[in-house]
């Protein structure tokens, strides 16, 4: 895959996402989710010169929580990317299973597959790197909870009347605040 797939890249382009988990096809016709996250913008420049030119795939860890707000569950895929160890780039994507299929299918699928497949673009998604890390039955297990518990909660919400992801999700993302480009200059790590 030199780019990432016109689909992705114009939701992408549209929600202003700069990661996103999705089921995709890449081999034969299994579906997967898969990982893309774009790179993009001049606060991460040093980030894509060294995904770019890495000869073993860059350190990367996938985590999940739950948060049972009060107007929905939002699952929270929490990505961190070692590129630059005292300063590395960090996602979190927000999940909610009992609002939209594709992300309940997202994490029904990685309860159940094998890998997770990374994909990194630059600003034009031109794929810079791509890594692929096997999922073992303990992430299986949570994946599954999480989806199990998200369901149970929201079943709930939508029985009371009370259900509203947006509002969840919301909620959540007014607590985030974006990476500026002097942040690792302003911010030095301590010892």
């Amino acid at each position: 895959m030199k780019h990432f797939p016109e689909s992705i890249r114009d939701a992408m382009r549209k929600s202003g996402a700069a990661a996103t988990c999705i089921p995709v096809q890449l081999e034969g016709p299994r579906w997967e989710t898969a990982l893309f996250i774009h790179v993009a913008g001049p606060e991460c420049k040093q980030d894509r010169r060294i995904l770019k030119a890495a000869r073993t795939p860059t350190p990367a860890t996938l985590s999940a929580e739950l948060m049972q707000h009060a107007s929905a569950s939002v699952i929270v895929l929490r990505l961190e990317v070692l590129t630059i160890v005292e300063d590395p780039l960090v996602f979190e994507i927000l999940l909610t299973p009992g609002a939209i299929n594709s992300h309940y299918e997202c994490v029904k699928l990685l309860a159940n597959q094998e890998r997770i497949c990374w994909f990194f673009g630059d600003g034009d998604f031109r794929v810079l790197q791509a890594l692929e890390q096997v999922i073992d039955s303990d992430k299986h297990e949570r994946f599954e909870a999480l989806a199990r518990e998200a369901f149970a909660h929201d079943s709930l919400l939508r029985m009371a009347g009370k259900f509203n992801a947006e509002a969840a999700l919301a909620e959540v993302a007014a607590h985030y605040t974006p990476r500026s480009e002097n942040h690792a200059r302003s911010n030095p790590p301590t010892h």
